[in-house]
């Protein structure tokens, strides 16, 4: 519309115009050299302009002349350039297609025809990348090194060559550089932390959790509990060497997540051993009221060597007390009153529990079978215990080993743990995962341990009740008067 407007102004001007040179003719005179020329005024005005007009179109072609060879240069300059940007195209496209072959060509193609050592460098690794060639890859990030822009880029390809041959220390070294030069770089904080993870360097892997925490790369529950189980690990590998250091490193882990029941045993153990017993028991207690487990309660029955049974009874049910309706508390408190001979208590304890669980797990079974041996009823007690052969292990029971170790864990099970429990908080025995053998819910000898009937029958019942206990996990067979075994 502004357009339309304009040119009815200009053509109304230049009517105006035309009007009033023919209402006003004129005219006009030039002398030049002697020479003495008059015409109207129309057509000087006219002959002005186009004489004008061919000067400037001389001028431009003059001025083409002069420039031409720069502008063929920048046209040529150009082209180059567009079909450089073609290539690269090309090879991301086929890079994250994965035809490698096709990408190292592209690569090479742009990188003769950019001006871009940089782009064409990474994009000659990457496609080295995809085309398997490792070497080659590794030989374009370390010349990206020298270029301060590309550093950290160079960084995070070597990071993830070295990775992919499960270097670890090339990996660390790679990823602890990028790290401290790029604090955003969330990449190079799990790169380094897990590769010192994996080489079991758990102090320097708990430094580098700490900076990863004020850069907020994790957050702060899971740096708790991954804190927490890389203090506990350093605490058993300087155990030997160093016991003080041990002791400071485990009360560390255990402030840090005081509900993982690991780090609270083994600060409790050490601080045992130092004679510390009451900071020891508080240490349990903690821990006991964050996340009850079997494991403390073991450590916390085991705290003074010197203690007698009903002391140590005393304690386990004073333990309880802390969290009385958890259901690892309950369990304590059967227990402690089948060890004290109390049988109605047990009772009024386990039925409840027996009664909510469909399928009982080992260790319910054998609570049970002592119970009814508590009781006088053997042919109960059997039964029980033959299911106990076949029910499934409690996954918190299996932290504790047939030798009554608590925690025994390997260097790969420490590994694990970190992300197990610091990422999922799930605190599983791996034994329980590989179904290897757990510690025996009830001892061997639980069965002897309660009177025999005083009436001796010799009927095949009380030949079944008086016979020799056998191990949990069989299903019972007696002996006849000639010896030979049949099931029962």
């Amino acid at each position: 519309m502004i357009r339309l407007i304009l040119a009815v102004a200009f053509a109304v001007l230049t009517a105006a115009l035309g009007a009033f040179l023919a209402l006003n003719p004129g005219r006009a005179t030039f002398e030049f050299l002697g020479t003495r020329m008059e015409m109207p005024f129309v057509v000087a005005a006219g002959g002005t302009i186009l004489f004008a007009f061919m000067l400037l179109v001389v001028w431009w072609g003059i001025y083409m002349l002069w420039t031409s060879p720069d502008k063929v240069k920048a046209f040529l300059s150009r082209r180059r350039r567009e079909q450089g940007y073609d290539a690269l195209e090309r090879a991301l496209i086929a890079s994250a297609a994965g035809d490698g072959e096709a990408a190292v060509r592209q690569a090479a193609r742009a990188d003769a025809l950019l001006d871009r050592p940089a782009l064409s460098r990474l994009l000659a690794a990457r496609a080295a990348e995809a085309a398997g060639n490792l070497d080659g890859a590794q030989t374009q990030y370390e010349a990206l090194l020298e270029d301060q822009r590309t550093r950290v880029v160079a960084r995070r390809g070597l990071t993830q060559l070295a990775h992919e041959r499960g270097d670890h220390k090339a990996t660390a070294e790679h990823a602890a550089d990028a790290f401290s030069q790029a604090k955003g770089a969330r990449w190079a904080f799990d790169a380094l932390f897990d590769a010192q993870v994996a080489e079991g360097r758990w102090e320097e892997a708990a430094a580098t959790l700490s900076e990863g925490e004020k850069r907020k790369h994790v957050a702060p529950d899971i740096a708790k509990r991954r804190r927490a189980v890389l203090l506990t690990a350093a605490a058993l590998s300087c155990e030997q060497s160093d016991a003080e250091k041990a002791r400071e490193q485990a009360l560390a882990a255990h402030r840090a997540a005081p509900g993982f029941a690991p780090a609270a045993a083994l600060a409790a153990r050490l601080l045992a051993e130092g004679r510390r017993h009451k900071k020891a028991s508080e240490v349990i207690e903690s821990a006991w009221a964050a996340a009850p487990h079997p494991a403390l309660a073991q450590a916390y029955r085991e705290l003074r060597k010197s203690d007698s049974k009903t002391k140590r009874l005393e304690r386990l049910n004073a333990l309880a007390a802390l969290h009385p309706d958890h259901r690892e508390s309950r369990l304590i408190r059967i227990q402690t009153a089948l060890e004290d001979g109390d049988a109605p208590a047990a009772r009024e304890l386990l039925d409840p529990i027996l009664a909510k669980t469909e399928a009982p797990s080992s260790r319910l079974c054998a609570l049970a079978a002592r119970l009814a041996r508590l009781e006088g009823r053997d042919e109960q007690a059997r039964r029980w215990m033959t299911r106990a052969s076949h029910a499934t292990a409690e996954a918190d029971w299996t932290d504790i080993d047939p030798d009554g170790r608590l925690f025994a864990y390997t260097p790969d099970d420490w590994k694990r743990m970190v992300y197990v429990y610091g990422d999922e908080n799930r605190l599983t025995h791996p034994r329980y995962e590989r179904f290897e053998r757990i510690a025996e819910t009830v001892p061997e000898t639980a069965l002897l341990e309660a009177p025999r009937p005083k009436r001796a029958a010799a009927s095949r019942s009380a030949q079944f009740a008086d016979a020799p206990p056998r191990m949990p996990d069989d299903p019972g067979v007696e002996t006849d008067e000639d010896g030979d075994g049949r099931n029962a």
